[in-house]
């Protein structure tokens, strides 16, 4: 009896959502949102590091804090911007940022599942921040802190090579069959209308 209940619970299928692209009007205006209040949340241990250190949050380049502040204040904004990407896109909105909230996207897996972990830090921390590596604050953050920790330059050749990444990426998503971007195909995902 036992056998049976068990061979009719696992015949049972779970209702998968089917989703529609999202256009490339609302990703790109879900862009530039998160660009602003991701570099806002990026900034904002920043400022308050160089409040704290010379009286005001207009010294923001961290190149030229006193040694070791300008590491310090850059991993916390590191962190910040993990706090913003991922946390938040994962526990607040599910797989949406601000910026998608907004406009009525969001990001899924390929195959139309609600994104996981695991795809959402590919997508979001080694597609777009490390990989793409050029519009978003945390990008320019993490080359000055590399620079600072190791003392060579990171932040203009990475500068360049992510604006070459930019191109192809914005590109895939233009033209491409599946209009995903190098950091969808990082992270096994596709941004999807609600």
């Amino acid at each position: 009896m036992a056998h049976k209940i068990e061979k009719k619970v696992k015949s049972v299928k779970v209702k998968k959502e089917v989703y529609t692209d999202a256009s490339m009007t609302r990703r790109l205006l879900a862009y530039f949102i998160d660009w602003y209040v991701g570099g806002l949340a990026v900034s904002f241990p920043i400022s308050m590091i160089a409040q704290k250190l010379y009286g005001t949050m207009l010294r923001q380049d961290i190149m030229h804090f006193d040694k070791p502040y300008g590491l310090y204040a850059g991993l916390a904004g590191l962190i910040f911007a993990f706090l913003y990407f991922v946390i938040v896109s994962m526990f607040v909105w599910k797989g949406q940022t601000f910026g998608k909230r907004i406009c009525k996207i969001k990001i899924v897996n390929k195959d139309d599942t609600c994104v996981s972990w695991k795809s959402m830090i590919l997508r979001q921390v080694v597609g777009i921040i490390f990989v793409e590596n050029a519009l978003v604050t945390a990008s320019a953050i993490w080359h000055q802190v590399a620079t600072i920790a190791f003392g060579v330059d990171f932040v203009t050749p990475f500068k360049y090579l992510g604006m070459a990444l930019v191109l192809v990426s914005s590109l895939l998503v233009l033209f491409g069959k599946e209009h995903r971007a190098i950091h969808d195909f990082i992270g096994n995902t596709k941004v999807v209308n609600m």
